[in-house]
């Protein structure tokens, strides 16, 4: 039987991808300085696309491919964009093209599989001018396959093009590194992954609340393709199609920010018992222990650069509600620069210890009274 979280978190994420520049989001710098080097054909041999999970690396990679050989192309004095309607666009598109060859890195690590990338650069392409090879987590490449590789991007034919992607560039060697134009990819806001959001919701039969769209992005990590992959989630299990928050909490099995805030105002308050049996109803809501800390981290980890640089809260407010900043705020000023340093590196060492464990909770409990030993 089909799992339908799976079947909804396909058609979205496949549904929704960038088919040209202008649908990136938060990418301004790399998409820019890619268009500008396509209008000005000054195109590379090769380019490391570097960035954390789901912030479009691969996507950029193909759409760069595409609009490099698309027979239409759409220019304008500062910008241009595939057709998306020429037999090479909709090849692309489709994942047909036999001249865009993707590797898997991360299953294809080995030198075998470079040699045999080596055999295929040989070979001119089929209908397009470029044959580009892009190459995934290629960080994951053995030093035998990077020096094969390195061979080849050394001395590439003139109609190759090679777009390697990383989530790890110090995992890449200095001799690759200096052979391709890098591009950093940010993670993207919680505000940005809102709006990527909601224009799915816009296009889709469902209902969502502002509130559970924000803890979806903000659980994202910066990643829409992780904001996407939950949303679909949650749409494929709800019932009625009206989201709430409520609902998005159980389905995810994750707690609000709020809940959070007010986790770390009883830690603020030095009311260990309270802020202990507050942990548990969490948990007996069937949360799952993990996430509470992690999301605890995050904020502490927001709180401890606050209270060391207050202009950082201009950044916060790129990414939080002013309600959310300000709480932020005022659990930095409830906190001692120590008390928070300790509590960070109290649920870091915590963290992995929590499955191990019989009672998921003992590991948080102990590292509370740690850092404020019996008080209450």
């Amino acid at each position: 039987m089909a799992n339908p979280a799976h079947e909804h978190s396909l058609v979205f994420y496949r549904k929704y991808r960038p088919l040209k520049f202008a649908d990136f989001i938060n990418q301004e710098a790399v998409r820019r300085t890619l268009q500008n080097a396509l209008l000005l054909k000054k195109i590379s041999h090769g380019y490391l696309f570097s960035g954390v999970r789901g912030t479009g690396k691969t996507t950029m990679a193909r759409l760069f491919a595409k609009t490099l050989n698309c027979l239409h192309p759409l220019v304008k004095k500062d910008s241009i964009e595939p057709c998306n309607e020429c037999e090479i666009c909709r090849e692309m598109n489709s994942g047909r093209s036999m001249d865009l060859v993707e590797i898997d890195a991360a299953s294809n690590r080995g030198i075998d599989e470079i040699r045999e990338l080596k055999e295929g650069v040989r070979f001119s392409p089929l209908k397009v001018k470029y044959k580009v090879f892009i190459i995934d987590e290629v960080h994951m490449l053995t030093t035998y396959a990077f020096n094969a590789l390195l061979k080849t991007l050394e001395e590439p034919p003139e109609h190759v093009i090679f777009i390697l992607a990383t989530t790890e560039p110090d995992k890449v060697p200095a001799t690759i590194l200096s052979r391709v134009q890098r591009f950093d990819f940010r993670k993207l806001s919680v505000p940005d992954i809102v709006s990527k959001l909601k224009m799915i919701q816009q296009n889709e039969d469902f209902e969502i609340d502002d509130s559970a769209l924000k803890l979806i992005a903000y659980l994202a990590d910066g990643s829409t393709r992780d904001a996407e992959s939950i949303l679909s989630q949650v749409v494929a299990f709800s019932y009625d199609k009206k989201i709430t928050l409520e609902e998005v909490k159980e389905i995810v099995g994750s707690v609000s920010l709020e809940e959070i805030f007010q986790f770390l105002g009883l830690l603020a308050k030095k009311d260990c018992r309270e802020a202990i049996v507050f942990l548990n109803n969490l948990q007996e809501k069937e949360y799952q222990v993990q996430p509470i800390v992690k999301l605890s981290i995050d904020i502490l980890e927001k709180m401890l650069v606050l209270k060391m640089e207050p202009p950082f809260r201009e950044k916060l407010a790129k990414e939080f509600s002013g309600e959310q900043v300000e709480n932020i705020q005022k659990l930095a000023q409830a906190f001692s620069l120590d008390e928070i340093r300790s509590l960070l590196k109290g649920f870091l060492l915590a963290l992995p210890q929590i499955k191990k464990t019989v009672i998921a909770t003992l590991p948080v409990e102990l590292a509370i009274l740690e850092v404020f030993g019996d008080k209450t």
